[in-house]
């Protein structure tokens, strides 16, 4: 065992480690680029997690490092705790021009996606004055006390029984029975994911968007549409919303993970003005929301940065033709092993969801032990997700097809 290992199970977590022991290999990771991570002995692996989605233009994008050295370089503040940030104002108008929001919108930059799902809920609370929550099975809004309440999945809440959830939640399976719910005029906001990507990559569609948040605005009801995942590239565009063809947008859209490039957290909650104005236009409330890293100059340097670097990757068809290729080859691997896996792709979240648990866990193990990162779907472990950079090399596509095709004809 390597020293690191073993001063890392004794000052930081010996359970997760043992996990690793259990699958065969403990990396240790020294080095990152592109859609690579080294570990000590300089072995390339190839990252299809992206620190969760994160990493969308790969490890330490020369882009995004040289805004922040400028940053750096330029002695800007990092916070303004009694004073205001320009950079805050030029962010908030290229998100809402790229989104296609109509209509007048407010921005709060925040430190992590969980923190603006719980910011959502605060404003939508104050904004109706009522204390119920809609969201839909099978969705992830984040670990924290709050957000564990706010997925049907126990395993979520294991052993966390003792902290109650302050709020009546209510889960739907189908938009029907959302409809139907919101009917009573009882919610304060319905919280739902263009794409589900821990929930195995379920989407909402354009009819189904039209229909709930339509059932939403009749009732009173505010909407907050999380695209901390999906949002700004994952899903071929800078929204899944706009990928998945909505010609209606909710009332708050919260983002985070790929603006800062995986460098360090950062997310942003956009409201629509008069629901900012309810929570904040309160005496004493005019910075209820926010962290004491929140609007970070830092962050919101390579925040522009990376809108900037996005324009560039959407509009790369040769990107794209790469990506496509991957889809489609993966569909042909698919037809070679009936019943056995099927793949939904949008964008550049892709979900391989196989006949059983215990075959994706065979997939997914074997894939670690040939030094490929993916992830299983906590929430549908059935289903494998594979997140590549949008920037991601043909070369790396093929391998991964090659131990991917090795791999299902064991199974």
């Amino acid at each position: 065992m390597s020293e690191v290992i073993k001063l890392y199970e004794a000052f930081v977590n010996p359970h997760w480690s043992e996990v690793l022991h259990q699958l065969g290999e403990q990396p240790v990771f020294i080095r990152a680029k592109d859609e690579y991570l080294y570990d000590d002995s300089m072995n390339p692996w190839l990252d299809l997690v992206g620190h969760y989605g994160a990493a969308i233009f790969g490890h330490n994008r020369q882009e995004l490092k040289d805004a922040l050295l400028a940053a750096l370089a330029a002695d800007i503040p990092c916070v303004t705790p009694l004073g205001l940030n320009d950079l805050s104002a030029q962010l908030a108008i290229a998100l809402v021009e790229r989104l296609g929001l109509s209509g007048h919108w407010r921005l709060s930059t925040l430190t992590t996606g969980t923190e603006a799902v719980e910011g959502a809920i605060k404003a939508a609370l104050v904004h109706t004055g009522r204390s119920r929550l809609l969201v839909r099975c099978g969705c992830f809004h984040g670990a924290s006390s709050l957000a564990m309440h706010i997925t049907d999945n126990e395993l979520w809440r294991s052993g966390l029984q003792a902290l109650p959830c302050p709020l009546d939640i209510v889960y739907f399976e189908h938009i029907e029975e959302a409809i139907h719910e919101l009917a009573s005029g009882e919610f304060a906001a319905l919280l739902i994911e263009p794409l589900q990507a821990i929930g195995g990559g379920r989407v909402c569609s354009a009819q189904e968007a039209e229909d709930l948040l339509g059932a939403c605005r009749a009732s009173g009801t505010i909407s907050i549409c999380d695209e901390i995942f999906s949002g700004l590239g994952r899903c071929g565009h800078y929204s899944a919303m706009q990928a998945l063809k909505w010609v209606v947008r909710p009332d708050i859209l919260l983002l985070s993970k790929s603006l800062t490039g995986a460098f360090f957290p950062s997310a942003n909650m956009l409201m629509r003005a008069p629901i900012a104005d309810s929570i904040f236009d309160r005496p004493g409330c005019q910075k209820i929301l926010g962290s004491t890293f929140a609007n970070n100059a830092l962050g919101l340097s390579v925040a522009i940065a990376s809108l900037a670097l996005l324009d560039e990757c959407l509009d790369d068809d040769t990107a794209r033709k790469k990506r496509d290729d991957f889809v489609i080859a993966l569909h042909d691997s698919a037809t070679r092993v009936e019943d056995l896996v099927s793949v939904h792709a949008l964008g550049a979240c892709i979900t391989l969801e196989f006949s059983d648990a215990q075959t994706c866990f065979f997939v997914w193990h074997s894939l670690f032990a040939n030094k490929i990162l993916t992830t299983i779907c906590s929430n549908k472990p059935s289903c494998l997700k594979l997140l590549p950079s949008l920037m991601m090399q043909a070369k790396s596509y093929a391998l991964f097809l090659e131990v991917f095709n090795a791999v299902v004809a064991e199974c």
